[in-house]
C-alpha cells in the first residue's frame, strides 16, 4: 500500500479555518513591495500569500525528510539513529531504546522509543514487523505530485476569505497604505508637501472643472515634485494625498478618478436641500382605487418608490418625460426616478458634474447628478428664463457625448388663462384664481402660481401645529381649493402639488388618505368633494373604502380598491 501525505495548504479546512495572517506574512509582503516597487491590489497580495504559505510548506517538508530516515514499520532502527514520520506531519526524533514485542496478529517484532522534536514526553513504535501494514512501502512526495493544486487555484477556491483576512491585517499596519483598493508602502512614495497641494488646489480651481490625476501631474512639471520616480507611484502618492486632505473630492469617471474641490460643490449637491426631502412618502401596502394607482404611475414622484438601489440597471432610458412640482422649481432641480437612473450607464460618484444642453438653442448649462438621492440641481435659471410653472411638462434626453443630457419643455403660443395663484396671508396657504399667460405646455391640474418664493419659505418651515399631520393638513387645503370651483370639486392630482406648496410629500400618502377617510368623496374623473361632517370617520377595511357606505354620492362610487406595491386581493364593490 502506499502512503501519501496531504499537505495542509492543500485542504480546505486549512484557509477556511485554520488560516490567520502572521507577522511573517506581512514581513513577506513588505519586502516584495521593496522589489516591485509599485501599489498593488489586495487580490495580488493575497494571492502571494497563498503562493508564500504553499513554498513555505514545501521547505518545511524538505527540511524534515532531509533530517533523517523515513520511518518504515518494517525495517530495523538502532539506537541513535534519527527518523522522520509522515503521518505526524513530518515530525522528526531520535531513537532512545529498543525492545522485542510480540502479539498473536504480528508476531514477534521491534518496539522503538523515539523522542520526537516537539513534543516533552517520547513515543513507542512497532518496527521489524513482517506482516502488512498501512505505511509498508510508503512513497514520500516532496516537490512534484499530479495531485497538487496550484497557488492559483487554491486561490481561486479559497481566496475571498484570505482577502478579508489579508485586507483587516493590513488596515492595522501602519507600514502600508491603502487607497482605491490599492495598497504600498508610504516610504516609497514620493512627499507630497503642503506647498504641492497648494499647487493642485490652484490647478483645480482655476480649470473649475474635475481633473484627472495626470492632468494634476502635468501642473507639477515646474515644481520640485521628483519627476523621476515610478509615473504609478506619483500619481499613486497625489491620489492618496488628496483623499487625505479635506478640500479635495473624488467625483469619479469611468476612466479613472477626477478630483475636485469640496468648496466648489454647490451646496445642494453636497446636502440633499430641505425641500426635496420628503416628509411622507409611501411605505407599501397603502390602498389606493384602481383610478388612484393610474395617477401614481403616470406621476413617477421618487417619494412614492418603493426601493432606491444604489445600481440601477441600465435599460432603455435614452428619454424621460416628468412634470415639474413646487420643490424642484424652486431649487432648480429635477427629479431623477429609476427610469431616468437608466440613462447613466454606470454611476462614477455619490455625485458628478454633468452638462445639460438645451434642446432648442444648444445652450450648455453646468448642472450635478446626485443620483443615491433621486435628483439633479443646474437648472434654477433656466426654469426662470423660461417662465417654466408649477406643473410644466419637460423631457430629459440622453446626449451624444458622456454626462451630457438634453433638457427641453414643449413651447405653446403664449395665451392668458385662469390659473390657480398660491398666497400666504396671516401665515397660512391660501388661493385664488389669476389670469396669466404661459407659453410652455402644462398640466392643468397640478398648475398652481406659487407667488413670492420667500413667503412659501416661511411656510415650509412654520406651517403651524395644525399642519404637522398630512390629514390635518389635506383637511385645512382641500377647502381652499375647492372654493376655486362652482362646484367644490378638487382634483387628486392639485391637491398633490398644492401639499408640495410647502412640504415634500409623494402622492401615494396623500391617495392613501383620500381612499381610507370618509370625508373625502369621489365624483369621478379624478375629482374628490370633502364632507366636514365625516371628518373623523374612517373605513378601516378594503371592503369599506371600496364601497363607501357613509358616501353621499353612492351612484358615482364605480371604483375598486387595491394595495399599493404588492399583490393582494381586489376589492371591488
Amino acid at each position: 500500500m502506499t502512503f501519501e501525505r496531504r499537505r495542509q495548504t492543500q485542504t480546505a479546512e486549512y484557509w477556511l479555518q485554520e488560516f490567520a495572517v502572521h507577522e511573517q506574512d506581512v514581513e513577506y509582503l513588505y519586502e516584495w513591495f521593496l522589489e516591485i516597487g509599485e501599489p498593488r491590489g489586495i487580490g495580488e497580495l493575497a494571492l502571494k500569500t497563498v503562493e508564500h504559505r504553499c513554498h513555505e510548506e514545501e521547505e518545511a517538508l524538505s527540511r524534515r525528510s532531509d533530517g533523517g530516515l523515513i520511518y518504515q514499520p518494517v525495517d530495523a532502527y538502532g539506537v541513535g539513529q534519527r527518523l522522520v514520520f509522515p503521518a505526524l506531519d513530518y515530525a522528526a526524533g531520535q531513537v532512545l531504546a529498543v525492545r522485542k514485542g510480540n502479539t498473536p496478529r504480528h508476531g514477534t517484532f521491534s518496539v522503538i522509543k523515539v523522542q520526537l522534536d516537539n513534543e516533552e514526553a517520547p513515543r513507542e513504535f512497532a518496527a521489524e514487523l513482517s506482516s502488512d501494514h498501512v505505511l509498508d512501502d510508503s512513497v514520500l512526495r516532496l516537490q512534484e505530485s499530479q495531485n497538487l493544486l496550484s497557488p492559483e487555484q487554491l486561490y481561486e477556491l479559497y481566496g475571498q476569505s484570505t482577502r478579508e483576512l489579508l485586507e483587516e491585517a493590513l488596515l492595522q499596519n501602519k507600514d502600508f497604505v491603502h487607497f482605491d483598493g490599492h495598497w504600498f508602502l508610504p516610504g516609497l512614495m514620493p512627499e507630497v508637501s503642503p506647498y504641492h497641494l497648494n499647487i493642485a488646489e490652484a490647478i483645480v480651481d482655476d480649470h473649475r472643472q474635475p481633473l484627472a490625476i495626470s492632468q494634476l501631474l502635468e501642473g507639477f512639471e515646474e515644481t520640485d515634485w521628483p519627476s523621476s520616480s515610478n509615473i504609478s507611484v506619483r500619481a499613486y502618492a497625489l491620489n492618496y494625498a488628496f483623499s487625505q486632505d479635506p478640500r479635495f473630492v473624488d467625483l469619479g469617471n469611468p476612466d479613472g478618478l477626477t478630483w475636485y474641490l469640496r468648496e466648489l460643490i454647490p451646496p445642494g449637491a453636497r446636502h440633499k436641500p430641505v425641500r426635496l426631502a420628503p416628509m411622507h412618502r409611501a411605505q407599501g401596502g397603502e390602498w389606493l382605487s384602481r383610478e388612484l394607482h393610474e395617477f401614481v404611475a403616470e406621476l413617477v414622484d421618487q417619494a412614492d418608490e418603493l426601493e432606491r438601489p444604489h445600481v440601477v440597471e441600465p435599460g432603455n432610458g435614452e428619454q424621460v418625460q416628468f412634470y415639474l412640482i413646487y420643490p424642484h422649481r424652486r431649487e432648480g432641480s429635477l427629479p431623477l426616478s429609476s427610469q431616468a437612473l437608466r440613462m447613466l450607464p454606470e454611476r462614477p460618484a455619490d455625485r458628478f458634474m454633468v452638462t445639460f444642453l438645451d434642446q432648442r438653442n444648444g445652450e450648455d448649462i453646468a448642472g450635478w447628478m446626485v443620483p443615491g438621492e433621486g435628483y439633479a440641481l443646474g437648472l434654477e435659471d433656466w426654469y426662470r428664463r423660461h417662465e417654466v410653472p408649477v406643473g410644466g411638462v419637460l423631457e430629459l434626453r440622453q446626449g451624444d457625448a458622456p454626462f451630457t443630457f438634453l433638457i427641453s419643455h414643449e413651447k405653446k403660443r403664449r395665451k392668458a388663462d385662469w390659473i390657480r395663484q398660491a398666497r400666504v396671508l396671516d401665515g397660512r396657504l391660501t388661493f385664488s384664481m389669476q389670469r396669466k399667460a404661459l407659453a410652455c405646455r402644462h398640466d392643468k391640474h397640478l398648475l398652481i402660481d406659487g407667488g413670492p418664493a420667500d413667503a412659501l419659505d416661511g411656510l415650509w418651515t412654520n406651517a403651524g401645529e395644525e399642519c404637522r399631520s398630512l390629514l390635518g393638513y389635506l383637511t385645512i387645503l382641500f377647502p381652499e381649493l375647492a372654493k376655486l370651483s362652482g362646484q367644490g370639486w378638487v382634483h387628486a392630482w392639485t391637491l398633490y402639488s398644492a401639499v408640495n406648496l410647502t412640504r415634500r410629500c409623494g402622492a401615494v400618502p396623500i391617495f392613501a388618505e383620500l381612499t381610507r377617510q370618509a370625508c373625502f368623496d369621489p365624483v369621478g374623473n379624478g375629482n374628490w368633494v370633502y364632507d366636514e361632517t365625516l371628518r373623523n370617520v374612517v373605513y378601516e377595511t378594503p371592503e369599506e373604502m371600496s364601497r363607501r357606505p357613509k358616501s353621499r354620492c353612492q351612484d358615482l362610487i364605480k371604483d375598486r380598491v387595491d394595495q399599493y406595491g404588492t399583490s393582494n386581493e381586489v376589492w371591488g364593490p
